[in-house]
């Protein structure tokens, strides 16, 4: 609250829908930075833990099948990250931050949005639909794509027998961490979507 009244105070704005404008910032921006982290890291240790159950199952056939609902993940196991895979995954955050801000951020993006789901929609249903796949389904295609081209020479070394057991295992943190932040990323450009969305409709 503090911070929607000071952002609505500092942009010293007139306008009818100030407040909207203000809420619809401090919340696009908490979600990009604050949330996008914590999602991510949540996911990561799901990811890990089931990697991790998967490859229990494979070798005992016994053992418990992995389950996404498992409320208390095992820790992960530690990853001293390579210099190499620091600067990507800064990379990566810089540029999932500043792509979720200049969508969803500009308050006019948010009217846009709205506008064009109602525009190409029958209705509720199928505007929740038409928001799925345009904010869900394409990026999560686009991403898989570019993961398959950032770990295709690893894995093709590992499938030629090249890689060792710590290499195996850092491509194997590596590629959760890659699908784990694509599953935050798209759950924090839904849930900008879904906030930008009650406040045009609702201030």
């Amino acid at each position: 609250m503090a911070a929607w009244i000071g952002v609505a105070f500092l942009r010293q704005s007139t306008d009818r829908d100030a407040g909207a404008i203000a809420l619809n910032l401090v919340l696009v921006w908490l979600l990009a930075t604050v949330g996008l982290t914590v999602v991510h890291r949540g996911m990561y240790r799901r990811f890990r833990d089931n990697a991790g159950q998967q490859s229990q199952v494979a070798r005992d056939q016994n053992a418990p099948l992995p389950s996404v609902f498992d409320p208390s993940p095992r820790p992960t196991p530690r990853i001293v990250w390579p210099w190499s895979l620091r600067v990507r995954h800064f990379l990566i955050y810089l540029v999932g931050i500043v792509t979720i801000l200049y969508v969803f951020a500009p308050y006019s993006n948010q009217i846009a949005i709205v506008r064009f789901l109602l525009a190409n929609s029958a209705g509720r249903a199928s505007a929740g639909s038409l928001s799925a796949l345009v904010f869900g389904f394409v990026p999560m295609v686009t991403l898989t794509v570019l993961i398959g081209l950032l770990t295709r020479r690893q894995m093709k070394r590992r499938d030629a027998g090249l890689l060792d057991a710590d290499g195996k295992a850092l491509l194997d943190a590596e590629t959760s961490w890659l699908f784990s932040f694509v599953a935050a990323f798209i759950a924090i450009m839904f849930l900008c979507r879904w906030a930008g969305g009650m406040i045009v409709q609702t201030l």
